[in-house]
């Protein structure tokens, strides 16, 4: 039997009750005493509705009291926790509690799909919950709750500005009812990380509670555990325990297909320092750099976009042997010289520069997030694939770097004794995560029926055709008095849309990983009459984007997607940029049969489009359109085997150094 299945919701509750709350959650009425029958998340969702009736009691019933009053009651809720209390006997009323602090702190009431959303993660469950609704809100209650135990709880964004800002935003409303608030940024120092985790809510980015934790491994191996004697922690000598973190408690993932699914593909490393190589230790990459541009692809290599593979064919590797390979001290073995190649090689046909990487201000290779569309300074790409787009730049060539301490994410946060997490696109990818973190997917209703229309997609013969049809289309909503939201994949398309705007005398905002100053202002401004804004990927942008005056009786934010994702549920994202809370709004994507996708048709398929494209002709375009589809779901189940492939290599590297006595974190 699932947890899930043994919540405590047999009580009775007036009927009239519990079918007005199931009305307003979407639901078909349920009794009191819920069956078993259903699709397991319309059951977690009939669970949570139950107890919004016993939340709004007790909101009612804390309404009147003064504001020491509610400290208090949350001191006793507190001292329950940490006593023998179940916590989930006191959901009711720390939920009434935080739904009353929210309202005098922030002027807003939580709604009844926020609070059941709330309850269904306290039980440690996934919750979609649309673009829009509300997820930092639906998160308070349940991190409340679960703080009380004293315990800590990690509330996890996708990057530093909306750690920093849900935590300003929401913390006044914890510390109300008297608790603490901490919050983890990058390069931040020891002392201050180890206030902020002693804090009773803790927010941070995945990496930064990730790379925490394994800081905190390397310190134990390094033996700083037995740095002080017992006795100074009497004498004010120092702390006896290194650690920075507290034991992982729970934890509420915000974006968590972004952390569980994007960033499953890539475990956290902290690697040893890094230096700039040698002249003489550049040779390999230099060497097979060069060697790499004067290959020809189906001659020298193969090349699989299906399975993001290239290698090299009997005449590649017989051109590598006799290509004068380098000799010396910094030599190597020449299967090492034909794997320098095929790093080589991905580096030129693979990575693009303003998609995979930038170059920034300082020459240097930085990483953009394909997901978020933001650098990514600290990363690097592992087994020399760093050193091949350096060389390939042009740039100074780093030296690899070996590893001190690793984790995946998929084991990261099972160690967690619970855990829950909120998306506004989590259901296709809801066997992955059951599978993976042991944990069910339930899709709450929105608060408001969505009034978002989602125009077909509209594919051209070329990519020059489809930002020409982007510009006009632009041209045409401005005209009719609404904003514009233009969504592109890579750095070098948000530069092209830019330009045909340019051309037409149309003023716009460009946020991408080089223009990235003022997100949140920009983001936000988006509906506001006359303006047109392009962005490259929106996914995690966490700003919500008010529609300016007179813009809802015009049709609201219409957004454009330039291209489809290699994930479905960043289409998502984008399009759930408009119509949000029940404005009205739009949404298509103009595609062209020059969309980086289709590789994931295959090489020959790809180019027949290409030419069929390029040919031009009066062809009826619209009718490629599920091909984009097809080509999606073929990249996503690749993508998946990835995952699966990562997190099983490092369930397989940590019990083999478990095998042999060692931490199974630390190299």
């Amino acid at each position: 039997m699932d947890s899930d299945d043994k919540l405590p919701f047999g009580e009775e509750i007036p009927a009239r009750m519990v079918e007005s709350v199931a009305g307003r959650l979407g639901m078909w009425p349920v009794n009191a005493t819920v069956s078993r029958v259903g699709l397991p998340w319309k059951r977690r969702l009939s669970r949570a509705a139950l107890m919004v009736p016993k939340v709004r009691e007790c909101e009612k019933r804390f309404l009147t009291l003064p504001d020491y009053q509610l400290t208090e009651h949350s001191m006793a809720l507190r001292g329950k926790a940490r006593g023998k209390y179940d916590l989930n006997g006191l959901l009711p009323e720390a939920f009434g509690l935080v739904s009353v602090a929210i309202q005098r702190v922030l002027g807003i009431r939580p709604f009844d799909v926020q609070l059941a959303a709330g309850v269904v993660m306290h039980f440690g469950g996934l919750v979609e919950l649309a673009t829009g609704e509300g997820k930092t809100v639906s998160a308070s209650a349940p991190a409340y709750l679960n703080a009380l135990s004293g315990k800590g709880v990690h509330v996890t964004t996708v990057n530093d500005y909306l750690a920093k800002r849900d935590a300003e935003w929401i913390g006044p409303v914890y510390k109300k009812l008297g608790m603490t608030v901490g919050v983890i940024q990058q390069k931040m120092e020891e002392p201050d990380r180890i206030v902020a985790y002693k804090a009773d809510v803790t927010y941070g980015t995945a990496a930064e509670f990730g790379f925490d934790f394994l800081r905190d491994r390397l310190k134990l191996r390094g033996g700083q555990a037995q740095a002080a004697p017992f006795w100074s922690a009497w004498l004010g000598g120092g702390r006896m325990d290194p650690r920075v973190q507290r034991a992982l408690h729970y934890a509420i993932v915000d974006e968590a297909d972004s952390i569980f699914v994007d960033e499953a593909k890539t475990p956290l490393i902290i690697a040893n320092p890094t230096r700039p190589a040698e002249p003489e230790e550049q040779v390999v990459f230099k060497w097979a750099d060069k060697l790499a541009r004067d290959m020809k692809r189906d001659e020298h290599f193969l090349m699989n976009a299906k399975k993001d593979k290239i290698e090299l064919t009997d005449e590649g590797k017989h051109l590598v042997r006799y290509s004068n390979p380098p000799t010396g001290k910094h030599a190597k073995a020449m299967d090492k010289l034909l794997e320098a190649v095929e790093r080589g090689l991905h580096a030129h046909y693979r990575f693009a520069r303003d998609q995979h990487y930038m170059v920034n201000t300082e020459k240097k290779i930085v990483i953009i997030d394909e997901g978020t569309g933001r650098p990514m300074p600290d990363r690097h790409w592992r087994d020399g694939l760093h050193q091949a787009v350096e060389a390939k730049e042009g740039v100074t060539i780093n030296m690899p770097s070996s590893h001190a301490a690793q984790i995946t994410f998929q084991n990261f946060y099972r160690l967690y004794e619970k855990l829950a997490g909120m998306s506004g696109t989590l259901i296709p990818n809801f066997w992955e995560l059951r599978k993976v973190y042991r944990r069910w997917t339930t899709k709450v209703p929105t608060n408001k029926p969505s009034k978002r229309v989602v125009l077909p997609d509209a594919v051209f013969p070329t990519e020059a055709a489809k930002f020409d049809a982007v510009a006009e289309t632009t041209r045409q909503m401005l005209a009719s008095g609404r904003p514009v939201l233009i969504g592109t994949r890579t750095v070098e398309a948000s530069k092209k849309v830019s330009t045909r705007l340019t051309k037409m005398g149309i003023k716009h905002q460009v946020l991408n990983a080089e223009q990235n100053e003022g997100e949140a202002e920009i983001v936000a401004a988006a509906g506001q009459p006359g303006t047109v804004t392009v962005a490259t990927n929106m996914a995690g942008r966490g700003t919500d984007i008010k529609l300016g005056p007179g813009v809802a009786d015009n049709g609201g934010l219409h957004v454009i997607g330039t291209e489809r994702h290699e994930a479905e549920r960043i289409d998502r994202q984008l399009i759930g940029r408009a119509g949000r809370q029940g404005d009205p709004g739009s949404a298509q994507f103009m595609l062209s049969l020059e969309d980086q996708l289709l590789e994931g048709l295959g090489v020959a398929k790809q180019r027949e489009l290409l030419e069929l494209g390029r040919a031009g002709g009066a062809q009826n375009w619209d009718s490629f359109a599920p091909l984009f589809r097809v080509a999606q779901r073929k990249v996503e189940a690749r993508h998946y085997r990835q995952r699966l492939d990562l997190m099983n290599y490092d369930r397989q590297r940590q019990e083999m150094l478990q095998d042999l006595g060692a931490d199974p974190y630390v190299d």
